[in-house]
């Protein structure tokens, strides 16, 4: 199956499922607008209510679940230092993985984050494995998920 929206598209391997959305935040309602879409991907049943990190689906998996969020900042941030790697990771070191790289620690769990910039947008990767001691495969079945988002450009080519 693939979804696509907000110039995000993703193509998924079988038993993953996916949302892509924008957040609606209080500031955001008031001025007319919305915020930057968000990507999130499980290859167990994702949860309606859940945060932009997870919290409400990580609490759900097991041992050989991944969850997966992309989520786009501002486009002037993609110029700054933290955002300076360009590229959406495509191939992760299970080493990466930390138990204590998580949003709230949840035993056994160990999770990634990288930021990067791509199409002059910015975006943080975060990923949530179900087991530390399967890193390896996990690790390995997240990378073959990332191969298949492709993250599109804000503007038509030739402007910017």
């Amino acid at each position: 199956m693939k979804l696509e929206s907000h110039d995000l598209e993703i193509t998924l391997p079988e038993g993953w499922e996916a949302r892509i959305f924008k957040l609606e935040t209080l500031e955001a309602a008031t001025s007319g607008g919305s915020d930057q879409p968000v990507l999130h991907a499980a290859n167990f049943a994702l949860p309606e209510d859940r945060g932009d990190y997870g919290s409400g689906a990580v609490e759900l998996m097991g041992s050989k679940d991944i969850f997966v969020a992309l989520l786009e900042f501002e486009p002037a941030l993609a110029r700054t230092a933290l955002y300076a790697p360009v590229g959406m990771p495509r191939s992760l070191d299970p080493e990466a993985f930390r138990t204590n790289g998580m949003q709230r620690w949840i035993p056994g769990q160990a999770a990634y984050q990288a930021f990067f910039n791509q199409q002059e947008r910015a975006f943080c990767l975060y990923i949530v494995i179900g087991s530390y001691l399967r890193r390896k495969d996990l690790a390995l079945e997240a990378e073959a998920l990332l191969r298949r988002i492709r993250i599109g450009s804000l503007y038509p080519p030739g402007v910017s």
